[in-house]
């Protein structure tokens, strides 16, 4: 038998997502009782914040950066985001940017869009 909460974990709400993404853009701080998809969603939009910002200063610094340390993690992010129904934005990271739109390919591709 699975564990009630446990079982909640197996159902993915995009809704949920996308909402726990824009709250984390909003600067709504994570929550511990929030739906699993809604705390993927901030955790998502937190790394994607936290780098966009860690760039920008290198950047500033005069130095170069092309996300070696997190490139796969913010890839992965914009293509959680397209999949879940967050708008592509182009104030995000290029490494989102690249995983939003190979994710939006794949969605064309399938002829799954909704």
């Amino acid at each position: 038998m699975i564990h009630p909460g446990l079982a909640a974990l197996e159902k993915w709400e995009p809704i949920e997502y996308a909402a726990g993404y824009r709250a984390r853009l909003a600067a709504i701080p994570d929550s511990e009782i929030a739906h699993h998809c809604w705390r993927c969603g901030w955790e998502d939009a937190d790394t994607e914040a936290l780098e966009l910002d860690r760039h920008k200063c290198v950047l500033a610094d005069g130095g170069e950066d092309d996300y070696a340390e997190t490139w796969g993690l913010l890839f992965d992010a914009g293509g959680d985001a397209r999949a879940n129904g967050v708008p592509f934005d182009e104030g995000r990271t290029q490494p989102w940017k690249e995983g939003w739109i190979a994710a939006d390919i794949n969605v064309g591709l399938a002829g799954i869009e909704d």
